[in-house]
């Protein structure tokens, strides 16, 4: 390797370790650091780094990396599972944003390729940022989660056949673009054929050796850039092609876990080669940024809440959907960068989705931190307009009757009491905002009411006056906008009559719900503890085989709410 180029690598790495740093003590996405860092060493900033063609290869190699390692995460399989509402609104969200995008665009000035490059990045959140952020909050296996990240795996989908078409997009006549896709079809059939019959056979030969696992992952994503080149199309779409491929092969997991040790640091040096190269000449670039970064928000909003609701999701998880994906892509960087290199646009859009990326993923990220609370004022305002939710107030089941026994929330804990209230045959009634519980509750006939518990005025006339026992069955992480403690004090406030049952984490938390009236705390913690202590006395008499047959009998035998 060349001296030069070795110190572009060391220096880039360096900083990015320094802002990097600085990014994680102010609660700032690394990428943002890492932009900086570039911005700092290159030509804007210090010229440290100045060599162009340096830097152009720190930046093809570091993309074709990240993209292989996208591939690799992508799984097609979430595509088909992702469900008809998230593929109707992650397409329309992205059809929809692209055209607003590109009206806007040329309403700022920009003509042609640039307003449909800009449009068309602007359209794609990022996967990287919304998994990392709704994984922190433990949002991912909510409803507006699964939807989010259902909406993500179209948009990747539709960014792979953006890539397909994009060496075309300045002769879009009909020949050149059907050849295009033709050869990609073609690209895409050999790495599906290679990963079916071929790749298995080598990848068992060196399963049991680390170090071959890695090397031959790599030569595969290099194998897949040339032939892509070969087809006249980027080295990144072939690495991402291949990545894809492997994702789909018995080995994905372990090939995955080997190769994210390089992850981080390929991911590194295409964002500081990409702060290294950006170019902002004027505070009317700044402003142009800032402009189409509040698009983003905005746009966000405007497709994917009317599509949520069309679909009858409901507009609260339209709201919080939209605030997880209102920032633009890691993707968006992808397409402006070869569109640079196609001399489609200039360096000046290239860093103007720089901007965006930069100025949403800080955004976005306190929009998610305080979703909850605008997505409880956005909800109370429609409401107020005369929009109401989907399933507001309607019973999936069993009419207007009340339950003696009112389950809030359906959750592991709830869908595990509804089997063994059912089973027992007690009145039960269930209260949820979760469209796809109240089909499941429907369907087994049991009494459920469609009601948000994070607004507790909204139990008011949910049978909380008519119930024997009231139980809040969702643990404080999953009470989005309250606790356990809110729930139990509005109770008390309405003098209801019957018996609250609520749950902490903490013994700490359960003393402070026994003080607030709590007629039973349950502490999730302390219930497993003595069972498992229950188990250790059953082994110590021989019987811990019979127990074990007795649960998995009677596990067999569940028909739980949540599977």
């Amino acid at each position: 390797m060349h001296s030069s180029l070795l110190y572009s690598i060391g220096l880039s790495i360096v900083a990015a370790s320094a802002l990097g740093y600085v990014a994680r003590l102010v609660r700032q996405p690394l990428i943002l650091g890492y932009i900086a860092a570039g911005v700092l060493i290159g030509p804007q900033g210090f010229r440290l780094i100045q060599n162009q063609e340096e830097i152009a290869l720190l930046s093809e190699l570091g993309l074709a990396f990240l993209l292989f390692i996208v591939g690799l995460e992508i799984d097609v399989r979430k595509f088909t599972k992702s469900g008809s509402s998230s593929a109707v609104i992650g397409t329309l969200q992205v059809v929809l944003c692209s055209v607003l995008g590109v009206f806007l665009s040329q309403w700022l000035g920009y003509d042609g390729l640039a307003a449909i490059y800009i449009g068309v990045a602007l359209s794609f959140s990022s996967t990287m940022i919304v998994v990392k952020l709704l994984s922190d909050r433990n949002e991912l296996d909510t409803l507006p989660g699964r939807i989010s990240l259902g909406i993500l795996v179209v948009q990747d989908v539709l960014a792979i056949l953006v890539l397909a078409a994009q060496s075309n997009i300045d002769n879009p006549s009909l020949g050149p673009i059907l050849f295009s896709f033709a050869s990609g079809f073609g690209l895409v059939a050999v790495s599906f054929l290679a990963s079916r019959y071929v790749l298995p056979i080598a990848f068992r030969q060196v399963a049991q050796n680390p170090e071959l696992m890695l090397v031959l992952s790599i030569s595969w994503c290099f194998i897949m850039c040339w032939l892509a080149l070969m087809a006249n199309f980027s080295i990144a779409m072939g690495a991402l092609i291949a990545g894809v491929s492997i994702s789909t092969f018995p080995y994905s997991h372990d090939v995955i876990v080997k190769i994210r040790s390089l992850r981080d640091f390929f991911v590194t040096l295409f964002f500081v080669s990409l702060g290294m190269q950006l170019v902002v000449t004027s505070t009317a670039g700044i402003v142009t940024g800032l402009v189409l970064s509040l698009f983003i928000i905005v746009s966000r909003v405007v497709t994917i809440l009317p599509t949520s609701y069309a679909v009858k999701l409901g507009s609260r998880v339209g709201v919080l959907s939209s605030l997880h994906l209102a920032q633009s892509s890691e993707f968006s960087l992808v397409i402006a960068t070869l569109g640079f290199g196609y001399g489609h646009i200039s360096q000046e859009i290239v860093s103007l989705i720089a901007i965006t990326l930069v100025v949403t993923s800080t955004i976005s990220t306190y929009l998610v931190m305080g979703s909850h609370a605008i997505a409880r004022e956005a909800v109370r305002l429609l409401e107020g307009a005369g929009l109401k939710s989907s399933h507001h107030q309607e019973e999936s089941a069993g009419g207007g009757e009340h339950g003696e026994i009112l389950l809030l929330g359906c959750h592991r804990l709830g869908s595990a009491l509804v089997h063994d209230l059912r089973e027992t045959h007690e009145n039960v009634q269930v209260l949820d905002f979760n469209p796809e519980v109240l089909t499941r509750l429907k369907e087994l006939g049991v009494t459920a009411t469609y009601v948000d518990i994070s607004h507790v005025d909204t139990l008011e006339g949910a049978g909380i006056h008519h119930a024997k026992f009231i139980i809040c069955a969702v643990p404080d992480e999953y009470l989005r906008g309250t606790n356990n403690l809110d729930v139990l004090r509005y109770l008390k406030s309405q003098r209801v009559s019957a018996k609250v049952i609520v749950q902490s984490k903490s013994p700490e938390g359960a003393v402070k719900l026994y003080e607030a009236g709590a007629d039973y705390v349950l502490l999730p913690p302390a219930v497993s503890s003595a069972h498992i202590l229950h188990v250790i006395e059953k082994a110590r008499f021989g019987e811990l085989e019979t127990l074990r047959a007795i649960e998995v009998e009677m596990l067999r035998k569940r028909q739980e709410v949540l599977s």
